[in-house]
């Protein structure tokens, strides 16, 4: 009895080996998953044999995959949009869902620039101290700090010292009231000032020079006065570049006349100003929006008969808008110049619907 069930045994191993080693070379994983279900509902009887079902479950499986790598197919084509290997294809309509614009490669115009801070200060061209001409005691006052005055408007009557008639002390021009040091039934010396009137249609802007660009700098060179978030920008040139430097900031001074009609610009307030201090053109500048990193590289997206493709680019020089493509983009070329990011994702994700492939 012993004998007979190790021999069943043995018989039994022998044709699983041989079964496993043919569906090994075979590389049919789905026939492996079905003998091991098999196994587990085998009887103890040797004159069963299991060859019969070798040739059925494999042809059931290869239907199965076919069907699977035929259901496949159908998301290869996208509505609106294509993902090829390292090429997008797009619709107009996607484009213009996503802002996508296009425009050909060429010559552009690059602004050397050296960015100054500063501070926004009163001009001093148009601030008055108003004094009186006589000696004598304050008995009215009729303007106060912040106060807007026109030219010749009163702003204290007093009484003089001396004769003891009464006297006016008008504004010199339209301004505003920025300081005043008087106060009812004081005596003041003539001379003595006890307004100052500001007229702040036009402040400076005075920039601090750093040494190393002293010599970058002349009058009349073009700048972009910002003051920070919501103050908006001035346009304006260099008026006035100080002779001397000055000696607790070792800085020099270069100073814009800023209109400021509308009172955005406030003495005190802290700006920056970048200046214009060289330009040039180049065959190929493109956009800074153009340009995004892929694959640890700066590319911009070209049109081929195929889609858009991402071309590795070797930059040059580069102002605050633009920069000067040295290698990698040809003039006439077809490029995207505004949100290529969204190309940049098509390529990492397979598509804008997120679909992944």
């Amino acid at each position: 009895m012993k004998t007979f069930e190790l021999r069943h045994i043995f018989q039994r191993s022998a044709r699983l080996l041989a079964y496993l080693a043919s569906i090994l070379a075979l590389g049919q994983p789905g026939v492996l998953r079905a003998e091991a279900d098999h196994n587990g509902h085998d009887h103890d009887h040797g004159s069963h044999s299991h060859e019969g079902h070798d040739h059925s479950e494999g042809d059931g499986h290869d239907h199965d995959a076919a069907a699977s790598a035929g259901g496949h197919d159908t998301h290869d084509d996208h509505d609106g949009h294509d993902h090829e290997e390292g090429v997008v294809v797009l619709s107009a309509e996607v484009m213009k869902e996503f802002g996508i614009t296009i425009g050909q490669a060429g010559p552009g115009v690059l602004h050397e620039e050296v960015v100054l801070p500063g501070s926004i200060q009163f001009n001093r061209e148009r601030v008055a101290y108003v004094t009186p001409r006589f000696a004598g005691t304050v008995m009215e006052i009729k303007a106060r700090l912040a106060d807007k005055v026109e030219a010749g408007q009163v702003l204290a009557t007093l009484e003089s010292t001396d004769t003891l008639r009464p006297f006016e002390v008008k504004a010199p021009f339209d301004g505003v009231i920025t300081a005043y040091e008087v106060s009812l039934g004081q005596t003041v010396e003539a001379g003595e000032p006890i307004f100052t009137v500001a007229d702040l249609s036009t402040v400076w802007a005075d920039l601090r020079i750093y040494q190393r660009d002293m010599g970058k700098l002349t009058q009349g060179q073009p700048v972009l006065v910002s003051g920070g978030q919501g103050s908006g920008v001035f346009r304006g040139t260099v008026a006035y570049i100080a002779p001397v430097v000055d000696e607790h900031t070792r800085t020099g001074l270069a100073r814009v006349v800023v209109k400021n009609h509308d009172g955005t610009w406030r003495p005190g307030q802290f700006v920056k100003g970048a200046v214009g201090i060289a330009s040039h053109e180049e065959p190929v500048v493109v956009p800074r929006a153009a340009i995004v990193e892929y694959e640890g590289q700066p590319v911009v997206f070209v049109q081929t008969d195929e889609g858009f493709e991402p071309r590795p680019l070797v930059l040059g020089h580069a102002d605050s808008e633009s920069f000067e493509v040295e290698d990698g983009l040809l003039p006439g070329e077809t490029y995207v110049t505004a949100n290529p990011i969204s190309l940049k994702a098509e390529l990492g994700k397979g598509s804008f619907g997120g679909h992944q492939h």
